[in-house]
């Protein structure tokens, strides 16, 4: 490494970044100063250093993280650049969702006092499902429910009489969560077509029963499927039952759908958030 050489006060001064940020570069291996005296410690720096070490500063400042930094740093120059895009774009859907959910808490601020949300129960019959299931974080859930209601209606298409191939109140279909869904947290969904005779797995999808069950629900329109909207369903529903009963263990809080989401208007009603629960005697 040829070029001038800096002590770490003056390095930290030329490249925009402490003395204690240098040191915890170097514990975590992103920048590693170019030579360290064995008797003293005192550590010095190449100037060849100082454009990795601004980056590692701008990036820091917007809070990317190390290990996506030390991605970055590792990546010939393409590769980087595109290492950056996909975590920024992740952090614009990110801040979205808080803008989104910022939103929806001033609107339940808004409407204290006014009438809840009208929240129902039915009794579920037994049910025979086809399921395809993963465990997933939020940015892949739209594209995972498309791709399964997909595979699914393919499957019955090619096993005719399982069920009706559009999705009505009689033929209903669900995504199934079994824990949130956030970016930073993963849980397991299942999306789900209701079929009535014999069948056989096939690839991913997996056959169950589910037992009859008392369900809470509330209606939801095409527009009040959208996030965060769909939030305020799920917390009225969620209150409803702990004042009327108790949420079964064995069946998580699910979407139902009963018409088809893309062709119907905005205002039409299209899918129920339900909690299965068991009742107060």
């Amino acid at each position: 490494m040829s070029g001038s050489w800096h002590g770490i006060g003056e390095f930290a001064e030329l490249t925009r970044l402490s003395i204690k940020a240098l040191r915890y570069y170097d514990e975590h291996g992103l920048l590693a100063p170019a030579q360290v005296d064995p008797v003293t410690s005192y550590r010095r720096y190449a100037s060849e250093q100082i454009a990795r070490a601004t980056l590692i500063g701008d990036l820091r400042r917007i809070d990317v993280p190390l290990a996506v930094v030390a991605q970055i740093l590792d990546a010939a120059p393409d590769d980087a650049l595109a290492i950056y895009q996909a975590w920024w774009v992740g952090e614009e859907r990110r801040h979205g969702d808080r803008r989104g959910i910022g939103r929806y808490v001033t609107a339940r601020l808004r409407r204290e006092g006014q009438p809840p949300m009208e929240i129902h129960s039915r009794t579920v019959p037994r049910r025979k499902l086809a399921v395809i299931g993963k465990e997933l974080f939020q940015p892949e859930l739209e594209q995972f429910i498309m791709s399964s209601f997909h595979d699914l209606f393919s499957w019955a298409e090619r096993h005719p009489g399982l069920r009706d191939l559009t999705t009505t109140p009689e033929w209903p279909t669900y995504v199934v969560f079994h824990g949130p869904v956030t970016p930073d947290h993963s849980a397991y969904v299942e999306v789900v077509i209701v079929i009535d005779g014999p069948a056989e797995p096939e690839d991913a999808i997996v056959l169950k029963v589910e037992e009859a069950h008392e369900e809470a629900y509330t209606d939801v329109t095409r527009t009040g499927l959208e996030f965060p909207d769909i939030l305020a369903a799920y917390d009225a529903v969620a209150m409803w039952v702990t004042q009327h009963g108790a949420p079964r263990d064995d069946m998580p809080s699910r979407e139902v759908y009963v018409a088809d989401v893309i062709q119907a208007g905005m205002d039409d009603v299209v899918a129920s958030v339900a909690f299965p629960y068991v009742p107060h005697h």
